[in-house]
């Protein structure tokens, strides 16, 4: 098998696994819990929130941990709305992101999304025309689909001009770009475990200290009374060790743009079209091709033993154009019907790029239409 879609989720690696399975033993007992079990949990907790917030230039205090990545966006998004009238984001958003603001506009909020038309994020001063001191900014740091990066820290300077509180999900941004929230100057930012290498289910919410965050989800008084629940303490630790490897995942980027470019040169001498912005990330490319459909040219390429993707996973099951790729090209409506996803991680080789492409050939030589 030839697994690429990275952005989808990341294998674990062995320190990870192992890092789980020593937590194990321990890790079962709530640590909320005064009693010595309970005590070992909530040591292995911390020690793991610790990993969290070194891998994001946080203080740990301020490092809410959640249930993934979309409960981290959902969190940070509505948990900041109170008292914000306006929300602005952009139209190409992950779901966990789009749908937390399409929430906040049937309450009664003003949303303005704004077009990233041929992949160009919105300019700082785009978003500045739109911003009030009642505005709640947002945006993704990098998009999933086709890895263009926003420019959130120029968002993020015209955010404190304008007094409004700025947003921005770093899912796919972590390991793959440096990541220092304090530098950043964004007001709340969330991550997602499976994405660098860690387990589904485990993510986290930054907030800037001494903002009011509301919860999203009713119960108890953990994470400071901010995220009620009680934690999975064994996949927080794997959270932690796959973030203690995120130095070793940026330094592979270089060799991973140059896999993706050789496999982008492949694909378009194939007949595909590249959908991207720029200035975009090295671990992702996004290629549609006419006459196909994108889910049948995935199920096509999973039977030649390769693994890519037609969007995001999320939304795999409502097997729709996507919604990213539609809003970039609104004149090429064809492109969103047949884009097909490639997104390369450090456990990807030469070798891999090469027999994807032969695949990719054998298929392509079908009849698509």
């Amino acid at each position: 098998m030839i697994y690429l879609d990275h952005h989808a989720a990341a294998p674990t690696p062995d320190v990870v696994r192992r890092a789980m399975e020593e937590a194990s033993t321990v890790a079962w007992a709530n640590p909320s819990s005064p009693h010595a079990a309970g005590r070992a949990s909530r040591q292995l907790l911390e020690a793991a929130r610790e990993d969290v917030a070194n891998a994001i230039g946080a203080a740990t205090a301020d490092v809410v941990l959640t249930g993934g990545g979309t409960e981290a966006c959902n969190l940070g998004i509505r948990g900041l709305a109170a008292g914000r009238a306006r929300v602005v984001t952009s139209e190409v958003e992950h779901p966990a992101v789009a749908r937390s603001v399409r929430r906040l506009g049937s309450e009664g909020r003003e949303v303005i999304a704004l077009s990233v038309v041929e992949g160009r994020p919105p300019s700082p001063e785009e978003l500045a025309a739109h911003l009030r001191r009642n505005t709640l900014v947002a945006v993704q740091w990098v998009n999933h689909e086709t890895g263009t990066m926003f420019p959130v820290h120029e968002y993020a300077q015209a955010c404190r001009e304008h007094q409004a509180c700025f947003f921005v999900d770093a899912t796919q941004a972590l390991g793959k770009v440096p990541v220092d929230v304090e530098a950043l100057g964004a007001d709340a930012v969330a991550i997602a475990a499976q994405k660098i290498g860690g387990p589904a289910g485990a993510g986290a919410c930054w907030v800037r200290r001494g903002l009011h965050l509301e919860p999203v989800l009713e119960g108890g008084s953990q994470e400071r009374g901010r995220r009620p629940g009680t934690p999975d303490t064994q996949s927080m630790v794997g959270f932690g060790a796959a973030c203690r490897l995120t130095g070793d995942r940026l330094a592979q980027q270089p060799r991973l743009t140059e896999l993706r470019d050789h496999v982008e040169a492949k694909l378009t001498e194939l007949g595909g079209v590249r959908n991207a912005g720029a200035p975009r990330i090295g671990t992702v490319s996004n290629v549609s091709f006419r006459g196909w459909e994108g889910p049948l040219l995935v199920a096509a390429l999973d039977l030649e033993g390769v693994c890519v993707a037609s969007g995001a996973a999320c939304s795999s099951g409502l097997q729709e154009p996507s919604a990213v790729i539609r809003a970039m090209y609104p004149d090429e409506q064809w492109r969103a019907g047949s884009a097909v996803r490639i997104s390369l991680g450090i456990e990807t080789t030469a070798l891999d790029i090469e027999m994807a492409s032969q695949a990719f050939r054998r298929v392509l030589a079908r009849s698509g239409a």
